[in-house]
């Protein structure tokens, strides 16, 4: 690591004297302290995607390059080959962002001239349709799994959007005015996989630490959980874990894995008769019924914890174009036309 950043100390040395990088320093060599930088700025979910980007697909394509040589077609040609193994266009243009940041910062020190991966062209994606529930199938999932442990965690997911992190962070100390008549939960942590397990982490973007107003239905749910919560701490005895901080727990107390909530939520669908769709696209499912119902766009980005409005705007395009086309029928109505 020491020979690591004297290469580099030396790189900027030399691009003072010359106006341009010319030691031979890779890229592979330069990316070792970038990612134990990297480690001390982001979360920890964050940094283990971008060590999985540089140590699976960077390095191994284009480690051995100086990074005074780099040029945007070998940037090019590596999202291009990650796309040919298999991999998805959003899986390269991830792998893409990484190297760009990387770059950014070798940039910023003076280490080259220009950013090459900012420069190249970024891999054609492919999108799908999203797939979700019906408000009739949402509500015949509720329904049909109003009594079961999983059922309250289904219902607050239909209702609010949240990810799967928020929900499984979410303790009982950021729900307030449960039993009033307005009653909100506040996103204050995200439940993430880091190298030791699981762990509470800040919310994904400033976004997305947010408070929602609860519906009848979302609260219902939650005051269910509070009653069963209490039922299995008292079953559980001295082996309980949690100390009444998370919301959703299994029957000792500890915080649920998502993998296992995805498996629980497909044989429930199964079960039902429903149709096969992830856990996740219950958060679709929300945003879905919330523009369906004329909400605005802005409103359900704030609801959803999108960073940016553009987020909500490329995700929920088809559902826009479906408004904007109800808005010229509604007004061909009120004027007495043919709609």
């Amino acid at each position: 690591m020491a020979a690591v950043r004297e290469r580099l100390a030396e790189l900027r040395r030399q691009l003072e004297a010359t106006g341009r990088p010319t030691t031979r320093t890779t890229l592979a060599e330069f990316l070792v302290p970038w990612l134990e930088a990297e480690r001390r700025r982001v979360r920890e979910a964050t940094w283990r995607g971008r060590e999985q980007h540089v140590r699976l697909h960077i390095v191994p394509r284009l480690g051995g390059i100086p990074l005074a040589d780099l040029r945007p077609t070998d940037v090019e040609r590596m999202t291009a080959a990650i796309v040919s193994s298999g991999r998805s266009g959003q899986s390269a243009r991830h792998v893409r962002t990484t190297l760009r940041r990387a770059l950014a910062d070798a940039e910023r020190d003076g280490l080259v001239m220009r950013n090459v991966a900012a420069l190249s062209r970024p891999p054609r994606v492919e999108h799908h349709a999203i797939r979700v529930l019906s408000a009739d199938e949402t509500r015949g999932l509720l329904d049909a799994t109003d009594d079961d442990e999983a059922g309250p965690l289904y219902a607050l997911a239909a209702t609010t959007g949240l990810r799967q992190g928020e929900l499984l962070g979410l303790a009982w100390a950021d729900v307030a005015g449960l039993d009033g008549r307005t009653p909100t939960l506040t996103v204050r942590h995200s439940l993430s996989r880091v190298a030791a397990g699981w762990a509470l982490a800040e919310p994904k973007t400033a976004r997305s630490r947010r408070t929602l107003e609860l519906g009848p239905t979302a609260a219902r749910a939650l005051r269910r959980e509070r009653t069963r919560q209490k039922a299995a701490r008292l079953a559980a005895g001295d082996l309980w874990q949690n100390a009444d901080v998370l919301v959703f727990t299994d029957p000792l107390g500890r915080h649920l894995a998502g993998h296992e909530v995805g498996r629980g939520f497909t044989t429930t669908l199964v079960r039902l008769g429903l149709p096969r769709v992830r856990f996740h696209d219950l958060r679709h499912g929300a945003a879905s019924l919330l523009l369906a119902q004329g909400v605005p766009l802005k409103l359900v980005s704030e609801q959803l914890g999108h960073s940016t409005i553009t987020i909500t705007a490329d995700t929920y395009a088809h559902l826009d174009r479906e408004q904007r086309r109800a808005s010229a029928d509604a007004i061909e109505r009120a004027i007495g036309g043919e709609a």
